[in-house]
């Protein structure tokens, strides 16, 4: 008699595979932008992610403060971006 996996546990490592985990104590299945943030974030922050459909995490260290502001169509300021930066730089580090 050979060792079979059960079907319901193959469905959860191809979706966990293909970015989609279930959420949790319901069978719902959550995308990876559904997921919960590893980072805390301000309103602000959860409002720009919202508005341009990214995760800020991602796109805060890319380019310089002046890229970012503008890729954000200067909604945030270089001073705040630069907090933001430090902030996630914290959480890495605690983390």
């Amino acid at each position: 008699m050979t060792n079979r996996t059960p079907i319901s546990k193959l469905r959860r490592q191809i979706f966990t595979r293909r970015g989609v985990k279930p959420a949790r104590k319901t069978k719902k299945l959550q995308t990876i932008d559904e997921q919960p943030d590893v980072f805390s974030k301000t309103d602000k922050m959860k409002h720009i992610e919202y508005k341009y459909h990214i995760k800020l995490e991602v796109i805060i260290f890319d380019g310089s403060l002046a890229d970012v502001a503008k890729f954000l169509n200067y909604e945030v300021d270089k001073s705040t971006i630069s907090k933001w930066r430090k902030r996630f730089r914290q959480q890495m580090a605690d983390a």
